[in-house]
């Protein structure tokens, strides 16, 4: 459980937001810790829905696999890496493994290869890509600001969210979109901030 930290997220509408900015900058020592960037990750589960299903029912000890990567406003690629995260109540962690082969080329793949292109390329080195198979459910691209303290909490504020349903035809950004209108607050820190 070293490797865990607490992660609370908290969904806040725009004044909610502007409130929670304002507290950050002018009650602690937060700094954005760098510039906005833009996060996108596709989410992968077995035909059962396990994951889904695990997280609906507020099972503890659950985990969820994923494809993250950044882009910038020119719409660059930066660090592909398939992800599994792992929940105990409201610990988490992950595990990462960088795809260097993947970069532009991801947006040439359909949904229906994309697990099995990240399977190739990371190769046996993860035992849970061979439990089960796995398919796309969900894309999902934000905004993302950060703000650090220098005791290890980190504050994100995620917004311009828009979710995709990864058909699988279709590759990265062309399936239907659904804009959310409101901002998720995540606030992560080692066990050892939690006092």
């Amino acid at each position: 459980m070293s490797n865990y930290r607490y992660e609370l997220k908290f969904v806040l509408d725009q004044a909610g937001y502007s409130r929670a900015v304002s507290w950050l900058i002018m009650h602690t020592s937060a700094k954005k810790a760098h510039p906005s960037r833009f996060v996108n990750s596709v989410y992968f589960d077995d035909p059962g829905f396990s994951s889904v299903r695990d997280n609906l029912a507020g099972i503890s000890d659950r985990r969820k696999l994923r494809l993250r990567w950044y882009h910038n406003r020119q719409g660059e690629i930066i660090s592909p890496s398939f992800e599994a995260k792992f929940r105990h109540g409201r610990l988490g962690r992950k595990d990462r493994y960088a795809l260097k082969n993947l970069n532009q080329d991801l947006t040439k793949i359909s949904f229906r290869n994309l697990f099995s292109t990240i399977h190739h390329e990371i190769g046996e080195d993860s035992d849970f890509l061979n439990d089960a198979y796995l398919g796309t459910t969900l894309q999902v691209c934000y905004k993302r600001d950060y703000f650090a303290e220098l005791d290890g909490i980190r504050v994100t504020f995620e917004q311009q969210v828009v979710f995709y349903k990864p058909l699988p035809h279709t590759k990265i950004f062309q399936s239907p979109a659904i804009s959310y209108p409101n901002i998720v607050m995540e606030i992560k820190f080692p066990q050892t901030s939690k006092d």
